[in-house]
């Protein structure tokens, strides 16, 4: 069989191969977002504990603040009720007011970070709610690779052997490009020939448009084993049956 049409057997398999592999690959694509989202919402939990342990830790330390603050406060007002002169009994009141003024400002801090804990607290149970549903969604995605690989399993495996049987005939060299070019086309390789107008001899490409010169055609039809690709998007180029035929010589 000539060359031209090994690969265009080729060409069709490797098509249904990759059609059947996007079918998983957009699974697994779809599975991936919402892992990843998944992983956002976990570092996000993670930041807010972080935040709500800290503001917790700061109303404590206020709080062991204000209670030694309140037993220092008693002792000094046992001191004034015991204070011998005026000099005394002043300096006495001015530390109890000046511990006073120390309180409120603990009393204030501790306003702000209770302020803060509760805003948390709610944006804790708004991110839970979240991870809730993103796992939700994650278990119909890991559902649907499962179903969708199962589903193609036995064709595709077909398929893989039908495509091996189609490759091992195509030389190393031109088959390496032919993988390299379905690749960066997914699996779009090859192209026809269109015939523009056969008086004028314009041809293109079937899949870039671009024009083709008349040295491709010649080739072509002179030799089923020649490569002759599209000079703008590199594609194997073929001339399908109908083509051939409007292009042979009139008996």
């Amino acid at each position: 069989m000539p060359l031209i049409d090994n690969l265009l057997t080729l060409y069709k398999v490797d098509r249904q191969v990759r059609s059947l592999q996007s079918r998983v690959e957009s699974a697994q694509l779809y599975l991936k977002v919402q892992t990843k989202l998944m992983t956002a919402i976990a570092v996000e939990l993670s930041e807010n504990e972080l935040r709500l342990k800290q503001h917790k830790s700061n109303i404590a330390v206020a709080e062991t603040e204000t209670g030694s603050i309140d037993a220092r406060v008693e002792r000094l007002r046992e001191d004034l009720n015991k204070a011998v002169n005026d000099k005394e009994y002043k300096a006495l009141l001015a530390e109890v007011n000046t511990l006073k003024d120390q309180r409120k400002s603990f009393e204030d801090e501790m306003l702000i970070e209770m302020a803060s804990v509760e805003t948390l607290d709610t944006t804790l149970v708004e991110i839970t709610a979240k991870i809730d549903e993103r796992k939700k969604i994650t278990k119909v995605a890991e559902k649907e690779l499962d179903v969708r690989q199962d589903e193609i399993a036995e064709q595709l495996a077909e398929l893989e052997k039908e495509r091996a049987t189609a490759a091992s005939v195509i030389p190393a060299d031109i088959l390496e490009d032919f993988d390299e070019i379905a690749d960066d086309y997914e699996g779009e390789s090859m192209a026809s020939i269109e015939i523009i107008d056969k008086k004028r001899k314009e041809y293109s490409c079937n899949s870039c448009s671009l024009h083709l010169p008349l040295e491709s055609i010649v080739q072509l039809m002179a030799n089923d084993d020649t490569i002759v690709k599209c000079g703008q998007c590199d594609r194997i180029l073929f001339l399908g049956q109908a083509s051939k035929e409007a292009l042979a010589p009139s008996e």
